[in-house]
């Protein structure tokens, strides 16, 4: 059984991974989409994605990242994050963000990113330090979770 490229559609999915850095302490996150999927998230029709290295598309993925992702403290306050930038590699866009030194022993979190594109997107969520590893999956509709660090 033959497929055509056309119905071969990527996984509706998304990679974030927020990590310790174990000299500094400063959360780093690394967000992983479809370069695509978040030109459709975005309304932006075929502009490519070499729009998103420009400085106006930087500007839409920091807004749009800002928006559909939350970290926050283990009590649910908001950790202000710094965009670092955003890269594309193959049909992939990466995006750094990074918050100050982070102290706390919990993280709230919360990543709708692309589920206003499509309902079946499902995120996962890495949270590293040590060398150790805590995942968490958000669907459509999933409330914040509260994560210990590792």
């Amino acid at each position: 059984m033959a497929s055509s490229p056309a119905l071969a559609h990527r996984l509706e999915a998304a990679l974030s991974v927020v990590e310790v850095n174990p000299s500094s302490g400063v959360l780093e996150i690394t967000h992983r989409l479809y370069a695509h999927d978040l030109e459709h998230a975005l309304d932006l029709g075929p502009v490519g994605v070499g729009y998103f290295e420009t400085s106006e598309g930087q500007a839409a993925i920091k807004a749009y990242c800002e928006r559909q992702f939350l970290i926050a403290d283990g009590q649910g306050k908001a950790i202000p994050l710094q965009f670092v930038g955003a890269e594309v590699s193959g049909d992939l866009l990466y995006v750094y963000f990074e918050a100050g030194r982070y102290l706390g022993r919990e993280l709230t979190l919360d990543s709708n990113l692309l589920q206003d594109f499509t309902e079946a997107q499902v995120n996962q969520v890495n949270v590293r330090r040590g060398g150790k590893t805590v995942s968490a999956r958000f669907q459509t509709g999933t409330a914040a979770k509260r994560m210990r660090l590792p």
